[in-house]
């Protein structure tokens, strides 16, 4: 896929691909705690969050019970612009390059 329609599809569907820094996850832990925070990595090894109080917490894959899949903060553009608005904000935005 090229990058304008990723850019577009990003547009259209924006919860199709959140990227580190941009999706907010909750995680249960082995121990009990649920934490939830923005995702700021993930690997097979564990996940990285950064926590409301802007500190940030690392967990091993060990201590992950269970996690949600990474919401983003976007709103849906279907929500507020129309079919023909949503079309002429991916075409404005592909003259921009």
């Amino acid at each position: 896929m090229g990058a304008d329609s990723e850019n577009a599809q990003s547009i259209v569907d924006t919860q199709a691909e959140i990227v580190p820094g941009y999706g907010i996850v909750t995680v249960q832990l082995t121990d009990g705690r649920t934490v939830s925070g923005t995702l700021m990595s993930e690997s097979d090894n564990g996940i990285t969050v950064n926590l409301p109080d802007n500190s940030r917490e690392s967990f091993a894959a060990s201590e992950i019970k269970s996690q949600s899949k990474s919401v983003g903060t976007m709103p849906d553009p279907k929500t507020i612009l129309n079919l023909r608005q949503i079309r002429d904000l991916v075409a404005y935005l592909a003259t921009m390059n």
